[in-house]
């Protein structure tokens, strides 16, 4: 076996670089020295090529069926492939909800125009959807949640560090050209864009962060429709707005704030009416604008180009894809299964999944820091996990109607379908096996409130997996970068609150929780020494589930993987060109994070991602993995073995 069979790609690899001082540069030196981010991405790694492979088979699968007469989703592809009945168009799919908009006058009609667009899938102020209850977790409620900002996070309109107040600047101007897209002459859009950012602002000043957001103590508060109606915010038509989206007997709800509520509902009471006006039109615009011509498409890249770094605009087939994946994709998804996840995939990427949780359990028996009462019920959480791999058992159907030359009209039935499904979940005994990914989306999670991880089949592919690769990079790039990854989301400072029955409840004693306290906040520490880009660090406590996760899943898929090897009767390689066995663990993980990202995504994951960039999902992690340090023969004091490492899981 070479080491390409192995599954690891030797011509990323920098052999002169030494390990145990930046192994992020020895896994993938190679790689970032010769790849190049294309033009109309962000970034370009493992991730991006699986997923570009991913696209190319969708793409031919959709102009295949885009020739057949009577195909539901050709139909869609090739409306959405349609530029020049697009561009016929022009801004009438649109026009009637401005025209609606511009007809508010007073409180009343603002809030029956927020209704209004709510019911069209359109959400300023806030959002409405189903939830698990929290504090019952076999019951779905209404939950109304912040929303309404076009920028990623509140501190883009509130603090300047690093390009945060260039990037405000951009913004503005951004708006006044769409503005100025839609009709309105220069100095009325100049106007109307510095309206729609002063409402925006003062959104952001009562939203909450997205570091309190990670507490779900923070986010769940049931106050149920009288509470809406008679003490948070009477102001507002509730039972009109909730007639109005279909669900008119609903009463329990949970929001996320409840100031939020009072304040939004004196926002629309008391904020001048212009201000309003413009604020609910820009809200359509950034909401709908890729749906119509090159124009608008062009101009809304405006904030792609500078958040993110996006050069140029996607070519047409590829946002089609994502368009169908993302409105048809259980649909999309069974010819992706039939290409690439058929045979014994799914019975392989099973027992990956079953032999990482045992290891979680092994690793339960043994962690120094649990006591008896938690450690029995964090065994009871484990065994109540749900594993969804691969692709659905049931598939979802898609009875919305679609029409070839009406793009912008299939987006809106497949939004008022799936807002009228989800909604339709309020009241209704729990579904487990929902999938919140389409199959070939180079993804995965966990669901608190379900207990359950989803893996599925297009993160289920070469490099992170793969048939005849080595089981040991198996069990890196995908047992434990992926698999214990998300088990490790279960009991990560956020998932851990949650009982094995997805109940938000306090079930560790007052020891094991300060145990657990103090091991996060090393790696909260930890985290947030590292830049993103020079002069903005991470936010360690942003980031602080993730890379529990990270750092969990590398230990337990390691653990895991040597369980399996003793149970073999036939041992795999323990050598493969001069590298262990153990080495190329920890290589296929890292090789896993082979990814080139632009200055400019790297600033904004440091102030919005609770992901950590690629050289810190490895660097970071392996610091505090001694077994590692073992595997490379690195010396006591090397970077990649500090003395004092963290350690959660």
């Amino acid at each position: 076996m070479t080491l390409a069979e192995a599954g690891i790609v030797p011509a990323w690899l920098d052999r002169r670089a030494d390990p145990c001082a930046d192994f992020h540069a020895f896994a993938c030196g190679g790689f970032l020295r010769t790849a190049q981010i294309p033009p109309d991405r962000a970034s370009w790694g493992a991730i991006e090529l699986v997923a570009k492979e991913n696209e190319e088979l969708l793409r031919r699968v959709l102009e295949e069926s885009a020739a057949r007469a009577g195909d539901r989703l050709g139909a869609f592809y090739a409306a959405c492939m349609d530029e020049d009945a697009i561009e016929r168009a022009g801004s009438a799919p649109i026009r009637p909800q401005l025209d609606l908009i511009a007809g508010v006058r007073d409180k009343k009609t603002a809030a029956a125009a927020v209704i209004a667009l709510h019911a069209a899938g359109v959400f300023p102020f806030f959002v409405i959807g189903p939830q698990q209850d929290y504090a019952d977790a076999t019951r779905v409620i209404a939950s109304l949640d912040q929303s309404g900002l076009g920028l990623p996070e509140r501190k883009y309109y509130l603090e300047s560090q690093g390009s945060l107040e260039k990037t405000r600047r951009i913004y503005v101007t951004h708006i006044e050209r769409m503005f100025a897209l839609a009709g309105r002459a220069p100095r009325d859009a100049k106007a109307a864009a510095a309206n729609a950012m002063a409402v925006e602002t003062a959104l952001a000043r009562v939203q909450q962060s997205d570091v309190d957001r990670r507490d779900p103590r923070k986010v769940y508060h049931r106050v149920d429709r009288a509470g809406l109606e008679q003490r948070l915010a009477p102001s507002f038509p509730w039972g009109e707005y909730l007639a109005r989206l279909g669900v008119p007997g609903v009463t329990a709800i949970t929001v996320n704030d409840p100031a939020y509520y009072t304040a939004v509902a004196r926002m629309i009471q008391t904020s001048p009416v212009a201000s309003l006006r413009d604020y609910l039109a820009w809200t359509v615009l950034r909401s709908r604008a890729d749906e119509l011509g090159r124009a608008w498409v062009t101009e809304a890249h405006t904030m792609a180009r500078e958040l993110d770094g996006v050069k140029e605009l996607p070519p047409r087939w590829r946002r089609c894809v994502d368009r169908t994946d993302g409105d048809l994709g259980e649909l999309l998804g069974q010819a992706y299964v039939a290409a690439k996840f058929s045979g014994d995939a799914k019975a392989r990427a099973v027992e990956l999944t079953d032999a990482v949780a045992d290891a979680m359990g092994a690793e339960l028996d043994a962690l120094p820091w649990m006591d008896a009462p938690t450690r029995t019920a964090a065994r009871q959480k484990l065994e109540r996990m749900a594993h969804l791999v691969g692709f659905p058992d049931r598939w979802r159907a898609y009875d919305f109607p679609i029409k070839r030359g009406d793009f912008a009209g299939n987006v809106r039935a497949a939004a008022a379908w799936e807002q009228a499904r989800q909604l339709a979940k309020i009241g209704q005994p729990v579904d487990r096996f929902d999938w919140q990914m389409s199959p070939p989306t180079v993804n995965a999670y966990y669901d608190a409130t379900l207990n359950e991880i989803a893996l599925p089949a297009g993160q289920l592919q070469p490099p992170f997996f793969g048939a005849r690769f080595h089981p040991a990079v198996n069990f890196g790039a995908t047992g434990g970068g992926t698999i214990g990854h998300e088990i490790t989301h279960g009991f990560d400072d956020e998932g851990s609150q949650f009982d094995g029955d997805g109940n938000l409840r306090d079930w560790w004693t007052q020891a094991t929780k300060d145990r657990f306290g103090a091991a996060t906040k090393c790696i909260v520490e930890q985290y947030g020494r590292y830049e993103a880009v020079p002069g903005v660090r991470l936010d360690g406590q942003l980031t602080a589930g993730e890379n529990i996760a990270d750092n969990g899943g590398v230990k337990l898929g390691l653990a895991a993987y040597r369980r399996w090897r003793a149970k073999q009767r036939v041992a795999p390689p323990r050598e493969v060109e001069g590298f262990t066995d153990e080495q190329m663990y920890f290589l296929a993980y890292g090789q896993s994070w082979c990814e080139q990202l632009t200055p400019e995504l790297l600033e904004t994951m440091a102030h919005s991602n609770p992901h950590s960039p690629a050289r810190w999902r490895v660097n970071g992690v392996v610091v505090n993995q001694p077994d590692f340090a073992e595997a490379f023969a690195c010396k006591p004091a090397a970077a990649m073995n500090p003395a004092e490492k963290c350690g959660v899981w």
